[in-house]
């Protein structure tokens, strides 16, 4: 099954919803930061929590700012919503995740202490658990798959890093408890996956150029997470300019065949995984997202041709 990670370089969101349709299995409600920089991932989720605004800065965020109008913040995905049959199996949706946020807040000049991190959990929670209702209004059959988008995890251990490993746990451990869906988590650099396991997330969702040597050390801790029900998003083609590496299905086989020698067993590794970019795709022009996407096909169709009986 095909799915994507969320934003898209598209202006216009019909435009982006249509791509959607017609290059997944499982619809992603997309994000347009080029269309209004109210849907860029921080100031999308971030934008009016714990004293933080929209800014125009690169960070998208600052301390005591105004929040901003949050009617532009989720146009990119009502725009799919509003195509999408009642009786669809599944969608997925993305927000930013509390860690990524936290470190972000802490950047645009918020004083952090413990009031921040109970601010952020509160109100990110209610405010992702507001756009899950928003779905659910639309389409009350279908399965919602969320996914926290934490590309700060990159960070985390690091010297310079702001937030410890007890405080991310505990961030997004509320996260995982308190929402009325479990969420999974992307990550489309290396970082701690020991530490993502031990949070039991619903997904993990990867870049597989990019998983780093604790992948290989920390399998046996990935491998219990999908013992215990943790499904993949394998991001199997680069969210880059230019033509794709032509060997990312042998560089997919090397990722799966890390976790089987940890315990993994390999039908939950493919036939239960969903297949993605290796990230977003806002980054590159609209004919390079569909060079992008169907690279993301063409590795698909390749391990059923050979996995196939």
């Amino acid at each position: 099954m095909i799915t994507g990670i969320g934003s898209l370089p598209h202006l216009d969101s019909m435009a982006a919803a249509l791509f959607v349709l017609d290059t997944t299995d499982v619809p992603y409600l997309p994000q347009l930061p080029n269309r209004s920089p109210a849907e860029r991932m921080l100031p999308q989720w971030g934008a009016g929590l714990c004293g933080c605004g929209y800014s125009d800065s690169e960070l998208g965020l600052s301390y005591g700012a105004d929040q901003g109008d949050r009617a532009d913040a989720l146009v990119g995905a009502g725009a799919l919503l509003r195509l999408l049959p009642p009786d669809i199996e599944a969608v997925k949706t993305q927000a930013t995740g509390p860690v990524t946020l936290a470190a972000a807040m802490l950047a645009a000049g918020h004083p952090g202490g413990d009031a921040l991190l109970t601010c952020l959990t509160e109100g990110l929670t209610e405010r992702i658990e507001t756009h899950l209702e928003s779905i659910r209004s639309q389409l009350p059959n279908t399965e919602i798959i969320l996914i926290l988008d934490e590309p700060a995890l990159t960070g985390l251990g690091g010297r310079t890093f702001p937030i410890g490993f007890e405080e991310a746990h505990d961030l997004l451990d509320h996260m995982m408890t308190r929402l009325s869906v479990r969420p999974g988590v992307h990550c489309c650099g290396p970082t701690e996956w020991a530490f993502v396991a031990s949070l039991h997330p619903a997904w993990f969702s990867w870049d597989i150029d990019a998983l780093g040597p604790q992948f290989e050390d920390e399998r046996e801790a990935i491998a219990a997470a999908t013992s215990a029900g943790t499904r993949i998003m394998w991001g199997v083609a680069p969210a880059v300019m230019g033509s794709p590496p032509r060997d990312l299905v042998s560089r997919l086989q090397r990722a799966i065949g890390t976790l089987v020698l940890g315990g993994s067993d390999m039908e939950s590794l493919t036939s239960d995984a969903m297949y993605t970019a290796s990230c977003g795709l806002a980054g590159l022009t609209e004919g390079q997202a569909e060079l992008v996407a169907r690279s993301v096909h063409a590795v698909v169709g390749e391990l059923a041709d050979l996995w196939t009986p």
